[in-house]
């Protein structure tokens, strides 16, 4: 579905290239009896894709705008990720990269701040959080050759993974540390 989505897009950037063309250089070139087909034709591409733009747009920007802890609690796995992925672009995070769903290594998402790479991996759980997730991404930590290691959480973590990330150098950012970084999103 993602890969049609991606070539109507494609299919749509050049229909909207013929357009500007036409309407700035080709239609001059037209007989007028033509140009009654072409204008229309033209403005409806052209004005098509700037509404595709501006709704993709506001997506991209938006799509988290006034989101409570309640929403975060419920979402699926793969959109819990996304979220963490917007929120660390909102806290001045770059170059994020979420990794494949499966085989990831216990990284879910790859960003930088300030020189440094970091992984992160998010887990959107009802209990405390454990020893594992922490021992995941330390793992995946090495395996990426990343500069360090976070796990993102809607919960809290463990007594035993808070000692372990202690002793790794691993970030934990659990849930009041969530709502502090959702302060950035847009309202």
């Amino acid at each position: 579905m993602r890969t049609l989505l991606k070539k109507a897009y494609q299919l749509l950037w050049g229909l909207f290239i013929l357009g500007l063309a036409y309407s700035f250089w080709a239609r001059s070139f037209l007989p007028r009896q033509l140009r009654q087909y072409g204008d229309p034709a033209s403005f409806g591409i052209i004005s098509l894709f700037v509404v595709i733009n501006a709704i993709m747009l506001y997506h991209h920007h938006f799509r988290f705008r006034d989101l409570k802890m309640e929403t975060v609690d419920i979402m699926e796995g793969e959109k819990f990720e996304s979220f963490c992925a917007y929120l660390l672009k909102r806290n001045g995070f770059n170059h994020i990269q979420l990794t494949q769903a499966s085989g990831d290594q216990g990284i879910d998402i790859i960003a930088r701040k300030k020189g440094k790479t970091i992984g992160f991996q998010c887990k959107r759980y009802t209990g405390f959080v454990g020893n594992k997730a922490v021992q995941e991404v330390w793992a995946g930590h090495h395996f990426y050759q990343l500069d360090e290691a976070a796990v993102i959480t809607n919960s809290e973590f463990s007594d035993s993974a808070i000692a372990l990330a202690d002793d790794l150098g691993v970030m934990l950012i659990d849930r009041k540390k969530l709502k502090r970084l959702m302060r950035r999103l847009p309202s």
